[in-house]
């Protein structure tokens, strides 16, 4: 026997609502073909992947990452990738990767924004002074 099962989706900002009870297939309530559910869940799936490349700031527990202060750090702030490699303990090959566009800002692992975002946070604040800097969605750092 299956266990039931729910799932909410977000699909288009209105919240669906995905049930599997005794081999039966249910969206918001209404029984629905193997064929739909499945279907269904792509699109959420897909929208919710959509809803994520677009994010600037991802934060996941206490781990931060910003897209924005990643780009400032690898293209603008004048600090080699040798010197990132260093102080980051990102090799040099994840980073040449990175800028070359061998691998998009979407894939680079959790861990490895995480870590060039704290960098990029550290070289900001040296540059801007002792205060700590604040970072605004939609600002040219």
């Amino acid at each position: 026997m299956v266990d039931s099962i729910s799932v909410d989706l977000l699909q288009q900002q209105n919240m669906s609502r995905f049930e599997v009870n005794n081999g039966c297939y249910f969206l918001n309530g209404r029984e629905v073909s193997a064929d739909e559910a499945i279907t269904s869940l792509v699109r959420s799936v897909q929208t919710l992947g959509d809803m994520v490349q677009s994010q600037v700031d991802v934060t996941c527990g206490d781990a931060y990452a910003n897209r924005q202060l990643i780009e400032w750090l690898l293209n603008k702030s004048g600090v080699t990738c040798y010197q990132i490699s260093k102080k980051s303990k990102i090799s040099e090959a994840t980073l040449s990767r990175i800028t070359s566009g061998e691998t998009s800002m979407q894939a680079i692992r959790f861990e490895t924004a995480i870590k060039l975002t704290d960098y990029a946070k550290k070289i900001y604040e040296e540059r801007m002074g002792s205060g700590k800097a604040t970072f605004e969605k939609g600002r040219d750092y």
